[in-house]
């Protein structure tokens, strides 16, 4: 899968996004520009800044952080002393910690914020990738960002146990739920609802195989061999380059 970094592209009316590793949204609310994501390298603000203000020219006004991994928080700080209004989940750890940008706004199940007409729905998803996951709902522009809820193929659960793996199943469902047209991810090129119901069924056929593989006594190793990648999975963003392995690694340890 071809996925050219550093390009902004516009995913819909109002609504963009700078790809990359590590991906960061900007939605236009007219007054100024609210940010998912603020990226894990902060000489990556000035790019950021550059592109917002050839884009859209307006300030940013709001930092909405999907989840609280270093990855997603470095630029808070920075954006916060230029006036930025941060917004989490309220479970996030360090919820007092200046250095990563202290949340000015957090919420338990949901949260809305209406601006220039354009009403940005956030959702509580957590208990999968970790306890505080949120997804961001653009509903004028039927755009949906679900953070790193989706892997590219990668399991992206953070315990296994029984509630662990049925609340994945639980999350990737309500995101198919969601009235979209537009899909983006944390890191990696923008899914389609085909690709996360695809991830699904993989997620139940890989973890039923490696059970019963498990269960007959065979070795890690032997039950790589018996499970290469699924064909229609193999031009996944870096699938193959690692993920698969490390899911198979993962389940096996983990059921």
């Amino acid at each position: 899968m071809i996925f050219p970094e550093g390009n902004v592209i516009q995913v819909a009316d109002g609504v963009f996004l700078r790809q990359g590793v590590d991906n960061c949204a900007g939605a236009d609310l007219g007054e100024g520009v609210l940010i998912v994501d603020a990226q894990e390298d902060t000489s990556v603000a000035p790019i950021i800044e550059r592109a917002i203000a050839d884009t859209v020219s307006k300030p940013i006004r709001w930092i909405v952080n999907t989840n609280w991994h270093r990855d997603h928080i470095a630029c808070n700080p920075r954006w916060a002393k230029q006036g930025a209004t941060i917004i989490t989940h309220y479970s996030c750890p360090p919820a007092t910690n200046e250095r990563d940008g202290k949340p000015d706004i957090t919420f338990q199940d949901t949260y809305v914020l209406e601006v220039g007409g354009r009403r940005v729905e956030l959702e509580w998803l957590g208990g999968m990738h970790t306890p505080g996951d949120i997804v961001v709902y653009f509903r004028w522009a039927r755009a949906l960002h679900v953070g790193d809820l989706f892997g590219w193929g990668l399991f992206m659960q953070h315990r296994w146990d029984a509630r662990s793996i049925e609340r994945t199943r639980e999350v990737l469902l309500r995101i198919l739920n969601f009235d979209t047209a537009h899909i983006i991810c944390g890191h990696g090129p923008m899914p389609t609802a085909g690709h996360i119901r695809r991830q699904l069924e993989y997620y139940n056929t890989l973890l039923r195989q490696v059970s019963e593989l498990k269960r007959k006594g065979k070795s890690l190793l032997e039950v790589k061999r018996s499970l290469p990648p699924p064909p229609d999975m193999l031009d996944w963003w870096r699938f193959v380059d690692w993920k698969h392995e490390n899911n198979i690694e993962t389940a096996y340890r983990g059921l």
